[in-house]
């Protein structure tokens, strides 16, 4: 197999691959759907049988809804992330994924895609429509109504550009964590997402502490720390680390995929 990259072999990957995964696929949505059903329904029983009033935005239940419903989207999206590769692992079904009719680069660049990109993108999705079918039904500010207003009263007012840097700059730092669990996914041959986990806490473990030993010794430097971390100059640091850090999972995830023999 040439292993140079075709986008039309890539096309035709996509389309196969789908097909064999679509069960699998529509499980876990289907499963999101239900758990973020079942989670509004439990918080705002009240509400249901009229024993509570709906209000706009500031009642327990849809705070505590969409909490959990954040929880677990965040615990699927890094736990489907670790799962990645996880076939080319097995000794059954390593073999049937080599010899699929594709270069390694385009099953690299589909894994990339459908489990960085899509799947979060399809719970957010769900997430919110979600949010907004419940908002109608219960009387509530939907999610999408209240971060419009709180982009308008927090970042569209303000004159200079720190707070809608500073967001971006999380945005970026937040992808190169995903895509460290990416890369944990294919490094690691087994128990991919906990072993992933605790090479991030290891990783984390001197910031961690370090930050509490400024907090509880120089409290004076750590609050100009955070004042700096919220500024300018801050943001552009977090956005320029998470950049690095995420072409840097990148490469790592590649180098060690196309590097996998052809089975284990």
């Amino acid at each position: 197999m040439n292993d140079r990259f075709s986008w039309k072999r890539f096309g035709r990957l996509v389309r196969a691959e789908l097909r064999g995964e679509r069960r699998t696929l529509l499980l876990k949505l289907g499963g999101f759907v239900v758990f973020c059903m079942v989670m509004y329904m439990l918080w705002n029983v009240g509400v249901i049988f009229g024993f509570g009033d709906g209000g706009s935005d500031g009642g327990v239940g849809y705070v505590a809804s969409r909490f959990c419903v954040a929880m677990a989207m965040g615990f699927i999206v890094y736990f489907n992330l670790s799962g990645s590769f996880k076939r080319y692992f097995s000794r059954g079904k390593a073999a049937a994924a080599f010899m699929l009719p594709a270069a390694k680069s385009e099953k690299f660049l589909y894994a990339l895609l459908l489990n960085l990109l899509a799947v979060p993108i399809a719970l957010i999705v769900i997430a919110v429509l979600n949010d907004m079918l419940w908002a109608c039904l219960l009387g509530f500010e939907n999610v999408c109504n209240l971060l419009g207003r709180w982009w308008n009263e927090k970042v569209i007012l303000i004159t200079d550009r720190i707070t809608g840097l500073f967001l971006i700059a999380n945005i970026v730092s937040t992808l190169s964590g995903m895509v460290f669990f990416l890369a944990g996914a294919v490094v690691f041959r087994r128990n991919q997402f906990l072993l992933t986990l605790l090479a991030n806490f290891v990783l984390s473990l001197p910031v961690f502490v370090y930050t509490q030993v400024l907090f509880l010794t120089h409290w004076e430097s750590a609050r100009d720390w955070l004042s700096w971390i919220a500024g300018d100059a801050g943001s552009w640091a977090i956005l320029g680390s998470g950049v690095f850090f995420t072409l840097l999972w990148l490469y790592v995830a590649w180098r060690r995929f196309s590097t996998l023999p052809l089975t284990r």
